[in-house]
């Protein structure tokens, strides 16, 4: 294995919505089956479970020298998600379920959002 990635679920239809947030459908095994800033699977009967990508990638020195040695392919340039690359190429990526997402940071709006979280939390434990 080449590489893993942590996901999480999405449970904001405005967050499965965004294309600003990177989602991840996987195999029963765990693998990445797919990348994609729409929403996958696509919702056409049942209403499926979204994981999102948190971006949290662990590579083997081999597979950072592989992925750094391989071209993009056309869905990542598509796309703009790095680990399309490695699936493009015929390489897995593990991904690991964790129960916390966090809080994403993906365009500006998102920073001057937890700036202000942070600020709010330094004045109420009374640091400078």
């Amino acid at each position: 294995m080449l590489a893993v990635n942590a996901c999480a679920a999405i449970r904001d239809p405005a967050v499965i919505a965004s294309a600003n947030v990177v989602k991840v459908a996987m195999r029963p095994d765990r693998l990445a089956l797919l990348f994609s800033r729409q929403p996958i699977p696509y919702p056409r009967g049942a209403q499926p479970d979204y994981l999102r990508q948190l971006g949290l990638y662990g590579l083997t020195r081999a597979g950072l020298d592989t992925f750094a040695g391989l071209p993009p392919g056309p869905l990542e340039l598509a796309e703009s998600i790095e680990m399309l690359r490695l699936l493009e190429h015929g390489f897995a990526v593990r991904m690991v379920q964790v129960d916390d997402a966090g809080t994403a940071v993906d365009t500006p709006e998102d920073l001057a959002r937890v700036e202000r979280m942070l600020r709010a939390t330094q004045a109420g434990s009374g640091a400078a």
